[in-house]
């Protein structure tokens, strides 16, 4: 019998409303690492809200959640960036929020470049489309190397160039996280990378399933 893998996040009866709206209810939840985990459900069953949560964006909940690592964030536009802000100045956001207090500019500009991005730098953030948004968020993966990321749905935000990026991204660096939560409507995505798939549907977990042979 194998041992175990270390417990990195742990939800216990946990609920959240936002504008008196309940949104999430008694969810339980352990995360190990090593865990690839798919949140499915229909438009509206909390998977977004879950990945705030478990990203620490959320904190006004009831019930008990505790969390040994800290997760990067990547998500559709304006979760985690501001519109006002420029590239680069949305990117230390990002950074700040992570505690990074120090970064390679050199590697930054050249990330910049290989996203196409550098002839946008005097632009605010809503000026670009979303594609270009999340390109900004992408930049800022992988200036931190983090080993453990949450992904929210957001394939129906981004351009070609930007899909295919993120599909290198997950064949290479993410397949190769510590611990991976994904939120998404692509079932071959789902199967694909994750070991685990939580059914969510009017912010309750009404389902688990494990996926055998990853």
């Amino acid at each position: 019998m194998q041992p175990k893998s270390k417990k990195v996040a742990s939800l216990h009866q946990l609920s959240l409303s936002l504008k008196n709206h309940p949104v999430l209810q008694d969810i339980t939840l352990n995360i190990y690492e090593g865990d690839k985990i798919g949140l499915v459900g229909p438009n509206g069953s909390g998977k977004t809200t879950l990945l705030r949560v478990l990203a620490g964006i959320y904190k006004n909940f009831s019930g008990l959640f505790d969390a040994k690592i800290n997760y990067f964030f990547l998500s559709s536009p304006g979760s985690v960036t501001s519109p006002h802000l420029k590239i680069i100045d949305n990117i230390k956001r990002i950074f700040y929020f992570y505690n990074i207090t120090s970064y390679d500019e050199k590697q930054l500009f050249h990330y910049l470049e290989e996203f196409q991005l550098t002839q946008y730098l005097t632009y605010d953030l809503s000026e670009l489309s979303q594609g270009f948004q999340l390109r900004v968020q992408i930049v800022a993966y992988l200036m931190m190397q983090f080993d453990h990321a949450l992904i929210d749905e957001f394939f129906g935000f981004g351009d070609k160039f930007v899909m295919a990026k993120f599909e290198e991204i997950l064949n290479t660096k993410l397949i190769q996280a510590k611990t991976l939560v994904i939120a998404s409507h692509n079932q071959q995505l789902i199967n694909k990378f994750c070991n685990r798939i939580i059914h969510l549907d009017k912010g309750t977990i009404v389902k688990e399933e494990q996926i055998i042979n990853q």
